[in-house]
């Protein structure tokens, strides 16, 4: 169906929805397009695309298990990678493989004139990588500070100032005079001017430079602009050797010592048959040796016996008879006092035995006197109550001498043990 076929409602719709439809595909282009910026932005950032990298290079023996594109550590980093690995030409006798690498900021700024590049082995399938060191010593090997040539005269305005340091070393002989990374001192200026020197290079620390401008000059002891075609700072190398190489050394060594250690078994092998025959022949000896040992056994029983030569020797007979007699009289003198003291001991028990005894019929009278003293005393009393009613009574108080009287005569009697008188 054409479109001029379409009513003017229907062509307003659609023509609406054409609108919507490209609006949405231009925000889903743009929110596209965003993201892959975004994307792309934080890979560039995470590898460094952002960063300065500074060059390196260093040589190797054997390029085997080194390839572009490793990452080179350095304290556990990922510093850098790798860039070129070119051989160097025949006619180079001292090293064979040149292996350049950049490391990104701010690592180059650890890697001083002391670093190095070691080349190690990073798995068992014959893969190595380089880890660069951290400097410690001597000057870094780009200058990150601004580094410029002055004067001794003006050097001196910069006495006492800890941001402004030496960028140069300088040599009497063997003797240092001055070293990079040190502090102006008057003392240095002082040797400098005696040794005609008219200038100085030193190092600004207030004052930082990225990209680096200067690179450290190894033969002229002393920083240099970095030149447009830059092959980096050499990095001396602690290579150690492949994987591989080190299996062909040890199957090497082994095929080289296998010959000996046969050699070996095989010797091994007749010691233990000499050591056999020994062991027979011991055997023989021991039942040789076995009267020996009979009449040693005997010998040492008439030695240890009571009655052998040796306790003979330590007792005398004469001795030993006198002992025995003495123990024999302290025997019998122990058990007659033995006997004695029991039967005193005896006699002595039944004493005490009549000893209680007596002591406790005593007390036994004491309680029963004590009681007939008591019967006594009341005997005593009723006896005089009874008197005393006798002579009160009419028919018989003429018998008494109180006759014509009623009184009672007073008691003479001791009153009981408690009561007053």
């Amino acid at each position: 169906m054409a479109l001029q076929d379409l009513t003017p409602q229907l062509r307003t719709r659609l023509s609406r929805l054409e609108r919507l439809v490209g609006w949405f595909v231009a925000i889903a282009t743009l929110l596209l397009l965003v993201g892959l910026g975004y994307y792309v932005y934080q890979l560039a950032e995470t590898r460094g695309w952002f960063l300065t990298k500074m060059p390196f290079f260093t040589f190797v023996h054997n390029a085997a298990g080194l390839k572009v594109g490793d990452r080179v550590r350095l304290m556990g980093f990922e510093a850098g990678e790798i860039v070129e690995i070119t051989p160097q030409p025949p006619d180079d006798l001292y090293f064979n493989v040149y292996i350049q690498f950049r490391v990104k900021e701010p690592y180059y700024g650890y890697l001083w004139v002391d670093s190095r590049a070691k080349v190690g082995a990073a798995d068992f399938l014959g893969h190595r990588f380089i880890e660069v060191t951290k400097g410690a010593t001597g000057a870094p090997t780009y200058a990150l500070h601004e580094v410029k040539e002055v004067s001794l005269a003006e050097a001196q305005h910069y006495l006492g100032s800890n941001n402004i340091l030496f960028a140069q070393e300088v040599f009497l002989g063997t003797n240092v005079i001055v070293r990079p990374s040190e502090e102006l001192t008057a003392d240095a200026l002082t040797k400098l001017t005696a040794l005609k020197i008219n200038s100085i290079q030193i190092v600004n620390k207030n004052v930082e430079v990225n990209p680096p401008k200067w690179i450290w000059d190894h033969q002229a002891g002393r920083y240099k602009p970095i030149e447009n075609i830059n092959k980096g700072y050499w990095l001396q190398v602690d290579e150690s050797p492949a994987l591989t190489e080190r299996l062909e050394a040890v199957v090497n060594t082994v095929e080289t010592a296998l010959p000996d250690f046969l050699s070996l078994t095989n010797k091994l092998a007749r010691v233990l048959t000499n050591a056999a025959a020994i062991l027979g022949h011991a055997d023989d000896l021991l039942v040789s040796a076995k009267p020996v040992v009979t009449n040693f056994a005997q010998i040492s029983a008439n030695l240890s016996g009571p009655k052998g030569s040796l306790g003979e020797w330590l007792l005398p007979t004469n001795v030993n008879l006198q002992l025995q007699k003495t123990l024999t009289t302290a025997n019998a003198t122990v058990g007659s006092a033995q006997t004695n003291l029991n039967t005193i001991t005896s006699n002595l028990l039944v004493s005490l035995e009549s000893v209680a005894n007596l002591t406790s019929n005593l007390h036994a009278q004491v309680q029963a006197n004590g009681l007939i003293l008591t019967e006594i005393s009341d005997l005593v009393i009723h006896t005089d109550e009874m008197v005393q009613g006798l002579k009160r009574h009419w028919l018989l108080r003429s018998a008494f001498g109180g006759a014509g009287t009623n009184k009672p005569p007073q008691s003479i009697l001791t009153p009981r043990v408690g009561e007053s008188r």
